[in-house]
């Protein structure tokens, strides 16, 4: 079974907001963007995990807080795909 991630498809927006002042986060690409092997910034691990959904297949994000500039790993459960 092959699954999606809403996010990274534009199927859904992303509602979460921020665990310090309560503004709404912004998508700033997938984790794996931020960790790969020729990537220009930091390791991915620097993120601190707020919004940790357990699920068997997803898909993780940076979000990162307009407000407070804090940066956060959200992750997306995958949807099923048609």
């Amino acid at each position: 079974m092959s699954y999606i991630c809403p996010l990274c498809n534009g199927l859904a927006p992303l509602t979460a907001t921020c665990p310090d002042c309560g503004y709404l986060l912004e998508n700033a690409g997938t984790k794996e963007d931020y960790a790969g092997p020729y990537s220009p910034y930091g390791s991915a691990d620097q993120y601190t995990s707020a919004y940790s959904v357990h699920a068997p297949s997803g898909c993780e994000h940076v979000v990162q807080c307009p407000h407070c500039h804090e940066a956060y790993i959200y992750h997306v459960n995958a949807w099923k795909a048609p």
